[in-house]
């Protein structure tokens, strides 16, 4: 770096060489020119081995990060000037909600699914539906001939009514021959023998009422109606074939809405939504988040609008689905259920949750992302990352104050919102004006020229970031002493 700067520090020489030689070529008056050219130059100069001092170009000087000596207005009280503020750039501490989320891979999956089957054999006659529509339960799907189902049901139908017929003849022997035994007219044995032929008649009544159910029953089965609402396949058989019972699916019936989005939960996070009471009806007492919460408080606010630890009982959090496109699904969802055992070869358990889909746009076996957010996050100042600065002394960052001077504020941060930024949960309320760039030499109660992201030109490269001195952190954030930056990793 050294010898980097060895060579811009020639070549600027030279270029000052020129405009020296130039100067005195056009003949002003000796040491009085000199001294003009260097009252109107840059007054940034560098000791160089075996050269001397040499004046420095101001292009070169901001580049390099070499301050001048000269007055800011050289022409006034012989030197007694002041130098130009270093110039900062800031940007301004936004309150955002800032939540703890999850996120989990899946896929949906139907509630309800029916592969459509015929019950009897028979020639199809009709099919109701083209494929991909919507239908009720009940709706007609497929037709089978009906007449020789008709047909068997005629058939059982007389049969009853012969069993009936000779049932009525049987219960009225019976009753004869109760008669004449009671006068003794007739043995005990034509007795019994009229009481075994009324129950076998009796009998076959009911085998002939069944019989007549089980036509019924047949003749209904011609029609296959739909057994849940949902959205149809195409049809798997047409009109025209013979179907049975082992002819296998005819059609399926997948129902949408409501519809299940199924994840798989690792044993470590699973034991966190048991803390956090996600899935389930209780919440379950967490020690240690009550001591965490005890501590918070007894650490103190820090203004009156610190952020308070918000109990278990009062977080709630909404489910929502990323969609494949990226798009985030209209509708959020509930816990179905949560598996009761852990998988032994992958350590996970199946999680469901239940979304609405009355438009039909999650479909079975669709790769989508669970995302878990608390419903009412808090509200946090997020700044960017590159402006935290770690120390001996833990975190801190540079505000500029109303009046241009800055301060040196230790804070408290958690992950942010969005990659690259960081919440404060302790020392900002919003609104500050934090140092991104320029914090390598500051001082408290310095004096300098803040200016936001768009005017940061001028502002020097080897100060954009970094801090006093300190210990490099290593996680992402500014390392003091060391000026680099969590976001450039830059340093001069």
């Amino acid at each position: 770096m050294r010898f980097r700067r060895l060579i811009f520090l020639t070549i600027a020489s030279a270029f000052v060489t020129v405009d020296i030689a130039g100067a005195q070529d056009g003949g002003s008056g000796g040491e009085g020119a000199s001294d003009g050219q260097t009252q109107g130059g840059s007054g940034a100069s560098v000791d160089l081995p075996l050269v001397g001092e040499v004046p420095v170009p101001g292009f070169l000087s901001s580049l390099l990060g070499i301050e001048s000596d000269a007055p800011e207005n050289p022409g006034q009280g012989g030197g007694q000037g002041q130098s130009r503020p270093p110039a900062v750039v800031y940007s301004e501490a936004q309150e955002e909600p800032v939540g703890e989320s999850f996120r989990f891979l899946g896929r949906v999956t139907p509630i309800e699914q029916v592969e459509v089957q015929a019950r009897i054999t028979g020639f199809i006659e009709e099919v109701a539906f083209d494929g991909g529509e919507f239908v009720e339960e009940g709706n007609l799907l497929f037709q089978i001939q009906r007449e020789q189902y008709e047909t068997a049901l005629a058939s059982a139908e007389a049969r009853l009514d012969s069993a009936e017929a000779a049932n009525a003849e049987t219960e009225r022997q019976l009753a004869r021959r109760r008669e004449l035994r009671e006068s003794n007219t007739v043995s005990q044995a034509n007795l019994d023998d009229a009481i075994a032929s009324a129950a076998a008649s009796r009998a076959q009544v009911r085998q002939a009422e069944a019989d007549v159910r089980q036509a019924e029953l047949d003749l209904s089965y011609t029609s296959i109606e739909a057994p849940i609402s949902g959205k149809m396949s195409a049809p798997f058989i047409t009109r025209g074939n013979y179907v049975s019972a082992s002819s296998g699916p005819l059609a399926e019936l997948v129902q949408l809405d409501p519809i299940w989005g199924v994840f798989s939960l690792g044993e470590n996070r699973l034991s966190r939504w048991r803390q956090l009471g996600i899935g389930s009806g209780e919440i379950a007492p967490i020690e240690d988040r009550e001591e965490e919460a005890e501590n918070n408080s007894s650490a103190g606010p820090v203004g009156d609008d610190a952020p308070q630890a918000q109990s278990i009982e009062e977080a709630n959090y909404r489910l929502s689905l990323v969609l494949p496109d990226g798009s985030v699904y209209a509708e959020e969802g509930e816990f179905a259920f949560v598996g009761n055992s852990v998988d032994a070869t992958t350590g996970t358990v199946e999680v469901r949750v239940r979304f609405a889909n009355p438009e039909g746009l999650l479909l079975p076996n669709q790769n989508v992302t669970l995302r878990v957010e608390e419903a009412n996050p808090p509200v946090l100042p997020v700044i960017q990352q590159a402006a935290v600065q770690l120390g001996r002394d833990g975190r801190t960052v540079w505000v500029v104050n109303d009046d241009d001077t800055v301060s040196r504020l230790p804070i408290e941060v958690e992950p942010g919102p969005e990659p690259g930024t960081v919440a404060v949960t302790r020392g900002l309320e919003g609104g500050e004006r934090v140092i991104v760039r320029g914090a390598l030499q500051l001082r408290d109660g310095q004096t300098v020229d803040p200016r936001t992201t768009g005017q940061q030109g001028g502002v020097p490269g080897g100060a954009a970031q970094g801090g006093a001195a300190g210990e490099g952190s290593g996680d992402g954030t500014s390392s003091e002493g060391s000026g680099q930056s969590g976001g450039s990793g830059g340093s001069e």
